[in-house]
């Protein structure tokens, strides 16, 4: 080694390099400064062995089950609900816009009576006007009705008679026409021209006569040309009228007396068409006549009732707080202000509210219940007269003492069971209706349970697993079955036994 080979030097070499007192002595310290380095090194090689030895792993903390008493706390969220609450719609008789001119805002506290909307009311007011100034004409249509209907019931049995009368009597012309009339105009129209030819044949016979005997008397001739000459026109006249009459008689025969037997036959058809019309239309019109009336009478009515609800609807027109109170926008379903959001955007100058429409709710805000929505699954672990505590989500650090009154077992149409819980304080003033809050119950405690810390449970899915300690000191992953937890400790109802030792955490 190299202080064994610097303390072999010779006296010589060592004097090679200088001094020799001086040299020696630095030598000689130099020799024991190695040797003590290389005793070090030495010593270290040796025992480099010792240091480098495996460390033994950490073991990980472990839980021994076992079994032990549970009361079991579950959970849910929560509302919280005025208990007194009054929900405004509008329930219209007959109108239908609903214009909005003013609202006071969501959370203005109210007095009974104050005014929360205002709507438009001028069309409404124009037709009431119009209504009104319709009934008086309404009233004189309705009495003139009154007077025709009453006319037309004494006059329909007497329309009824004439019109049979009048067919009875065309039917009988018709007949004495066909029988006896045609026949006795005809002869009557020959007669006249016989007549007619007697007569010419008469004055001719006359003339004959006159002028054969004025031959033979002593007469002057001035009396006789007298005589002579009206006889004469007497023929003459006698011609015409023998032409005239067989020209009368032809146009009777050929024309009249057919013609006479058409406008017969034609009155007695038109006369009894008018009867058969008669028969069938006028007890008709009559009895359309007085449904008319009623008609109008109904109509009346209608309108006066529709004139009434609509007054009533101009009186609704500005609506007035039924309590005091605090103003809410909206519906409370469950606690919660579902429809706000859309009923804030109308009551706003212009907005529209609709009719049988929920759009504002005035309520007590100091006396408040919670209302919660549990989900079937956990159904079972609420009962009646159950007590725990809320936490506001505004107020963590408060405790409110609750109690169970009511749980629904009836679906609610979105799902889930509707809770009702009662405060047994009062409750803070920060809190108001629609603020949420944490609900804690306890139920009845359960003995003899096996039981695990709630942190050793690991869920996936809808699966749980523990990992369970082997006899090799290896954990497995067992899948178990829990039931009731508290928020430290989860039962165990299926996968582990009393003594089985569990991971408190999952492996790395």
């Amino acid at each position: 080694m190299k202080p064994a080979v610097l303390g072999s030097l010779s006296k010589n070499q060592i004097m090679k390099h200088g001094n020799y007192p001086g040299t020696f002595l630095f030598a000689a310290l130099l020799a024991v400064l190695l040797g003590a380095l290389g005793c070090a090194a030495t010593k270290s090689v040796q025992t480099a062995p010792t240091s480098a030895a495996p460390k033994q792993p950490e073991q990980p903390p472990v839980h021994t089950v076992s079994r032990g008493s549970l009361k079991p706390k579950v959970q849910t969220d929560a509302v919280f609900q005025s208990v007194e609450m009054t929900a405004l719609k509008l329930e219209p008789k007959a109108w239908a816009d609903f214009t909005v001119l003013e609202a006071v805002p969501q959370g203005a506290r109210v007095k009974k009576g104050d005014v929360l909307v205002k709507l438009d009311t001028e069309k409404l007011s124009e037709q009431i006007a119009d209504l009104e100034a319709e009934q008086a004409a309404a009233a004189l249509t309705r009495e003139l009705a009154a007077a025709e209907l009453e006319n037309l019931t004494q006059t329909t049995p007497q329309k009824l008679e004439a019109a049979r009368r009048a067919a009875r009597i065309a039917r009988e012309e018709l007949e004495y026409f066909e029988k006896t009339g045609r026949e006795q105009r005809e002869k009557g129209s020959r007669m006249n021209l016989k007549s007619s030819q007697q007569a010419l044949e008469n004055a001719q016979e006359e003339l004959r006569q006159l002028e054969k005997m004025y031959k033979n008397d002593d007469l002057v001739e001035e009396t006789e040309e007298i005589v002579l000459k009206r006889q004469r026109f007497a023929v003459e006249m006698a011609q015409f009228n023998l032409e005239r009459m067989k020209l009368a008689v032809e146009r009777d025969l050929e024309v009249l007396i057919p013609r006479e037997a058409e406008n017969v036959k034609a009155q007695n058809r038109d006369q009894e068409l008018a009867r058969i019309l008669a028969e069938e239309t006028l007890e008709r019109t009559l009895a359309k006549k007085r449904l008319d009336f009623e008609k109008m009478k109904r109509d009346q009515k209608k309108a006066e009732k529709r004139l009434a609800d609509l007054k009533k609807d101009l009186e609704m027109m500005t609506v007035r707080a039924p309590c005091d109170g605090m103003v809410f926008y909206g519906a409370c379903e469950g606690g919660r202000w579902t429809t706000a959001s859309v009923i804030a955007k109308k009551l706003v100058p212009s907005g529209k509210l609709l009719a049988q429409e929920v759009f504002m709710t005035v309520v007590n805000p100091e006396r408040l219940t919670l209302k919660a929505v549990i989900s079937e699954a956990d159904l079972a672990k609420y009962k009646p007269g159950m007590s725990g505590h809320a936490v506001p989500t505004a107020l963590p650090d408060a405790r409110l003492p609750v109690k169970l009154d009511e749980m629904s077992t009836v679906p609610l149409p979105g799902g889930g069971f509707e809770a009702t819980f009662s405060l047994a304080t009062n409750k803070p003033p920060l809190i108001l209706p629609g603020m949420s809050a944490k609900i804690t119950v306890s139920e009845s405690a359960r003995m003899d349970v096996l039981l695990v810390p709630a942190e050793t449970v690991v869920a996936e899915g809808d699966q749980k697993f523990v990992w369970r300690m082997q006899g090799n000191g290896q954990p497995e992953k067992r899948a178990v079955k829990t039931g009731a937890s508290d928020g430290r400790q989860v039962e165990i109802l299926e996968g582990l036994a009393e003594g089985d030792r569990i991971l408190l955490k999952p492996p790395k």
